[in-house]
């Protein structure tokens, strides 16, 4: 993690080399994306809207698309198991047993938006998961082995499996065993300008989520998802603005009487800094904060914070990426990783292109 902010502080530095003496246009942020994590993906995620959004005008489409890979095992004894030569779980039972999901995915996502009213922005999105084995595993294995970081057990499984078993005690299933094409849910959303002048705006969104995707898989929960979230933009002198964001999402489940699934609701905030780089280019640093609809009564043991429930800790992300707009067109990079609470996964690499017209 060192390693990647190193990298990254380096980019900073070239392009501050680099800044304009002043600049005119708004800004681009903050960095736009689906929180991609199991177990909180079935359900709507607020993806980081701009405060601003509401009073562009025209439509724009917007092409995303995502790579990921995620690992994690349930507690076990090594002195319990049997490993193979390679020190890895040798039986097929047990290593299905203790994968609470290890995968690589490639996810595609299309987004249309359009003005609806002065203030008000209509959109509308949709993604296509592709879950397989990968090939990553044997690298970031070695990865953490090279800068002596923790592998959480990966190292005992076999590698470039493709599994999910969310074992819970709120009644969610969540299972996959070997490759798939997923449809995900169908978004609908609005967001509302509250309030804007030069160096701040304010807006209102909210969503709803269509029970398009396949329930008891990673693609969708089956019911109708409702949420809503707070936005705000704070410019900070003629180079830097702050986003903050805060939302909460509602389960469908929560309103369906008798219903044996009983997620909770999710708090997401997101607290992004962006640097503007010129008028067309932005970099950006941002933390998305999400909490867990799930708790287990299996066992997690954690190096920061001791032995907690295997779903009890917020999603931690810290992005960090690039966007740049020139006359109709626009685009975005990010990297992402849970280095705090790992609940995220292993790592997100992103890139988007938008069409304004």
């Amino acid at each position: 993690m060192l390693i990647r902010f190193s990298l990254f502080a380096h980019l900073l530095l070239l392009c501050f080399l680099a800044i304009p003496e002043s600049l005119s246009a708004q800004s681009l942020g903050p960095l736009e994306g689906k929180l991609l994590d199991v177990p909180q993906q079935i359900y709507y995620s607020f993806p980081g809207f701009s405060a601003r959004a509401g009073g562009a005008a025209g439509s724009q489409v917007t092409m995303r698309t995502y790579y990921l890979n995620e690992f994690r095992g349930y507690v076990f004894y090594e002195n319990e198991e049997s490993f193979d030569a390679d020190g890895r779980l040798s039986d097929p039972d047990r290593v299905k047993e203790l994968t609470a999901m290890d995968f690589e995915a490639a996810v595609a996502e299309l987004d249309f938006s359009t003005r609806a009213t002065e203030n008000l922005r209509l959109g509308a999105t949709i993604r296509l998961y592709s879950y397989f084995g990968g090939f990553l595993d044997p690298w970031i294995e070695g990865f953490h082995g090279a800068f002596d970081l923790a592998n959480a057990s990966r190292e005992r499984f076999p590698q470039n499996q493709t599994s999910i078993s969310i074992k819970n005690k709120l009644g969610v299933e969540i299972e996959l065993e070997g490759a798939a094409l997923l449809l995900g849910d169908i978004a609908l959303y609005g967001n509302y300008l509250l309030y804007a002048d030069r160096d701040r705006a304010i807006a209102l969104a909210a969503a709803a989520e269509l029970p398009s995707g396949g329930q008891g898989t990673p693609a969708g929960n089956g019911y109708l998802d409702i949420g809503v979230d707070l936005l705000y933009e704070q410019s900070l002198g003629d180079r830097f603005v702050l986003h903050l964001q805060q939302g909460v999402v509602i389960p469908g489940e929560t309103f369906v009487a008798g219903s044996r699934e009983r997620p909770l609701p999710m708090s997401q905030s997101l607290v992004g800094l962006e640097w503007r780089v010129a008028d067309s280019t932005s970099l950006l640093v941002q933390s998305r904060i999400y909490t867990s609809p799930l708790r287990s009564e299996e066992e997690l043991l954690h190096d920061l914070f001791g032995a907690a429930d295997q779903f009890e800790l917020p999603v931690t992300s810290l992005q960090f990426g690039i966007k740049q707009r020139r006359s109709s067109w626009g685009w975005q990079l990010y990297f992402e990783e849970d280095a705090l609470t790992h609940e995220g996964p292993d790592f997100i690499l992103s890139a988007g292109v938008t069409h304004h017209f």
